[in-house]
């Protein structure tokens, strides 16, 4: 499932920046329905963070072991680009959730 977040109430796409943007926020307004939902991370983004992680790791420690000469820069490129990629995938790892209206909650209290 590796796509952009839809609005709950009317499957309005998202694009990129604006879900960067919905998570910042935690609620939002959807711009097309004009309807409210929370955006919220899949609690498997550390999934999708370890896995670049282990590889950068790997990756440099397969660096270390190959060249014995190697610099510190070429290290800490390939783990700043490690991390830009898991920065950008992010918004693949959100969900929109519906918030539901303080009437309903309002007229339960009063029933119970």
């Amino acid at each position: 499932m590796f796509r952009l977040p839809v609005c709950p109430h009317c499957g309005t796409v998202y694009r990129y920046k604006d879900t960067k943007q919905a998570i910042r926020n935690k609620e939002n307004t959807c711009y097309h329905c004009q309807k409210r939902f929370r955006a919220k991370m899949f609690p498997y983004i550390l999934v999708g963070a370890i896995l670049p992680l282990a590889l950068c790791i790997g990756l440099n420690i397969f660096l270390l072991t190959r060249m014995t000469d190697l610099q510190l820069l070429p290290l800490f490129g390939v783990t700043l680009g490690f991390m830009l990629i898991t920065y950008l995938i992010i918004p693949f790892f959100t969900k929109f959730k519906k918030i539901e209206d303080g009437s309903k909650e309002q007229s339960n209290k009063k029933k119970g």
